[in-house]
């Protein structure tokens, strides 16, 4: 994948942009966008003016038409500020699930011991679909059933964390600009 997006100019239409996508980019596309996502997600941490409207809803701006109560006024800052903490705890769970999906290690940690597998020879035969020749079969043997084990739930819980950070990614979408 390469990917060139130039500087805004006066008119956006004017702005170059050349994307192509190699034919292996879209074989493993949620790791392939993370590249993207990743780096892009850290920045808007780093350097938002703004949070979105449902974060920063907490009345008693003196721009308001509306008249408010003067302890609104009083804790307006406050709760402003809360905002910015709960939509930078939403930034940090995106953040965190695209460098799982970049690592794209994570399931090792759920795994302990060492596995050997073995092919062992069985009784029957079947036709090769291309060759159509009658071939012999073989089943894989864990050599060491005891020795080595997978932690299913705490894999399942990571994933679950990280479908997290994708299902905020999709619901604030809209909300990422600055």
């Amino acid at each position: 994948m390469k990917v060139n997006i130039g500087k805004y100019f006066k008119r956006a239409i004017d702005r170059r942009i050349s994307v192509e996508i190699e034919r292996h980019d879209s074989f493993s596309m949620d790791h392939t966008l993370s590249y993207v996502i990743l780096p892009m997600l850290i920045q808007l941490k780093e350097c938002k003016h703004g949070i979105p409207h449902e974060f920063a809803e907490v009345g008693g701006a003196d721009y308001e038409a509306q008249e408010s109560f003067d302890f609104y006024k009083e804790t307006h800052n406050e709760c402003f500020d809360k905002g910015v903490e709960r939509w930078n705890e939403v930034l940090d769970k995106m953040i965190w699930s695209f460098e799982q999906i970049l690592l794209d290690e994570y399931e090792e940690k759920y795994r302990h011991g060492r596995s050997e597998f073995d092919w062992v020879r069985t009784d029957k035969e079947f036709p090769n679909p291309v060759t159509g020749k009658i071939e012999k079969t073989f089943q894989m043997v864990d050599k060491n059933p005891k020795e080595h084990w997978t932690d299913y739930e705490g894999m399942r819980k990571h994933e679950e964390r990280i479908q997290e950070g994708l299902d905020l990614f999709g619901k604030y979408y809209r909300n990422l600009w600055d």
